[in-house]
């Protein structure tokens, strides 16, 4: 069985001769933004370097992180994607329009890589969206279980507190309750506040 990155890596090779390179839509507080619709035109953002935050528009929220090789934005709405990509230090983004990255992908046969890239951000947000959130207990639990199983070269960049409260509407004492029972029961082992 193959990783799921070559799928990525695959798409975008055999599209780089047609995609453009992406310069930043929107530059807030020194924050580099990358919108997956510009002057009405939907994009496919191939992530070609870099790690990217991918972000909820409306609220600012962290949907996910993610690391090149990487293809987002080839789910299809009916509306504007409600996301956008935001780099996180440095990266290096290109993109080609949905409609012709569609076509290239049935003229170079490669759908079924397309599917399987589609496959799992779908599977991606239908977890997100099925977070339990009933309690600012079992939400903080849920999100761990979420970043914990983020790279290590990421986990090292950010404390769990800045991921959790980045992806949830809970406040900054409610997590740090939660994570200090956590430590306090040996459930959750942190190191300068970082997952391990």
């Amino acid at each position: 069985m193959y990783r799921v990155t070559e799928n990525h890596e695959r798409i975008i090779d055999a599209l780089a001769g047609y995609t453009q390179v992406a310069n930043p839509d929107e530059i807030s507080r020194g924050k580099r933004r990358y919108h997956l619709t510009k002057d009405n035109v939907r994009r496919v953002m191939f992530i070609l370097d870099g790690d990217f935050l991918l972000k909820l528009k409306s609220e600012n929220k962290v949907l996910n992180i993610l690391s090149a090789p990487f293809v987002v934005g080839v789910t299809p709405a009916l509306d504007e994607p409600p996301v956008y990509l935001e780099r996180i230090d440095y990266g290096k983004v290109s993109f080609v329009d949905y409609d012709v990255f569609w076509r290239l992908v049935f003229e170079k046969d490669l759908f079924n890589d397309a599917m399987s890239i589609l496959s799992g951000q779908y599977s991606d947000l239908m977890n997100y969206i099925q977070l339990p959130k009933s309690n600012s207990y079992d939400e903080v639990i849920s999100l761990i279980g979420r970043w914990e199983k983020l790279p290590p070269h990421l986990k090292k960049r950010f404390s769990a507190l800045y991921l959790i409260e980045h992806s949830s509407h809970l406040s900054k004492s409610s997590i740090c309750r939660v994570l200090k029972e956590l430590k306090e029961k040996g459930e959750l082992t942190l190191i300068n506040g970082k997952f391990t």
